[in-house]
């Protein structure tokens, strides 16, 4: 079983291989250039999996609308054949919507988030095109995967999902309406990380929590031992302040910890109190191994001077071993 984390930069992708059956994308990073270029290290999603010479894909995940997540999977489906495609959203309205634009003098982060939900509704129109499955995931529901590997949805929130969806179909029907549609586009973009896909990952013995942007204010209403016996975490929001619960954290015997930030930190990711606290909670016999996708030095947590593409954690019954990957 291999879970594998690309060096997308800022951003999520994450390739999930319970067995060489089998392979699931969970989001696709971002498509800005300026991620990538001038860095030898940073690899696009689509880039990395045809370096790897995968060109199927059983299972695309979109864990939820933010550039850093949804933009890169475009590249994806133009080269890899994909089996279904999984997302929290309420088809349909995404299908009868259009192409959104904000106005000008908008935060910064709006363009982008509207970049993202502009991705997200050609991804969902190519997939009905090319008759790719899409199935909405709802918290509770467990898909089995290949063997014994299984995925539960954990998160978001009925209610957050509700009223999210509620300002996507005012923003399409306001369309005329720059003004109006700015303020939708807004409030979404503030809201979008509260409606991300909590997923865990079920691969034998072994457990991966995968939290996209969710952070433990938002899991609340998850079953408490649905978040025990975790021994694999990736970070929410990308090691921000606001991705850390002691409530939560210290009950799981966790032996990795994942951080997808950019080595530059913007946005004070990969925030050093988070690495502090969690640090904290456990003895130094049983203190989990710090892995960050982007970073080639982070002391005292980290150090990989060489620089990698990928980092894959080899797991079985006698443990997990991680790989640094250069393609």
């Amino acid at each position: 079983m291999h879970v594998t984390v690309i060096n997308v930069g800022y951003g999520d992708a994450i390739l999930v291989e319970p067995s060489d059956r089998f392979r699931l994308l969970l989001d696709g990073g971002s498509a800005l250039p300026s991620e990538f270029e001038g860095d030898p290290y940073r690899i696009r999603a689509a880039s990395y999996l045809k370096a790897r010479g995968i060109r199927q894909l059983d299972a695309v995940v979109i864990s939820h609308i933010h550039e850093d997540h949804v933009c890169g999977l475009e590249a994806v489906l133009e080269q890899t054949e994909v089996g279904r495609i999984y997302v929290p959203y309420p088809v349909e309205p995404f299908l009868a919507g259009c192409e959104l634009t904000p106005a000008a003098g908008a935060a910064r982060s709006v363009p982008l988030y509207t970049n993202a939900l502009n991705a997200y509704r050609r991804i969902l129109l190519r997939a009905r095109e090319a008759h790719i499955p899409i199935t909405v995931v709802r918290a509770g529901d467990t898909l089995d995967l290949d063997g014994d590997a299984r995925m539960r949805v954990l998160a978001p929130q009925e209610e957050v999902l509700s009223d999210y969806m509620d300002l996507v179909e005012q923003a399409y029907r306001q369309r005329e309406d720059a003004s109006a549609v700015t303020a939708c586009l807004t409030r979404l973009d503030a809201l979008s990380n509260r409606t991300s896909l909590l997923l865990r990952f079920e691969l034998g013995s072994h457990v991966l929590l995968s939290a996209a942007d969710s952070c433990p204010k938002e899991w609340s209403q998850v079953p408490k031992f649905l978040l025990e016996n975790v021994n694999v975490l990736k970070l929410p929001h990308h090691g921000q302040i606001d991705s850390i619960s002691e409530q939560f954290m210290a009950n799981m015997p966790l032996a990795f910890v994942i951080t997808t930030s950019a080595s530059d930190r913007r946005y004070n990711s990969a925030n050093p109190a988070v690495y502090q606290r969690l640090a904290a909670l456990f003895p130094p016999e049983r203190a989990p191994q710090f892995l960050f996708s982007d970073e080639r030095e982070y002391p005292p947590y980290f150090s990989r001077p060489e620089g990698f593409q990928a980092i894959t954690l080899a797991m079985d019954s006698g443990g997990i071993i991680p790989e640094f990957v250069k393609v």
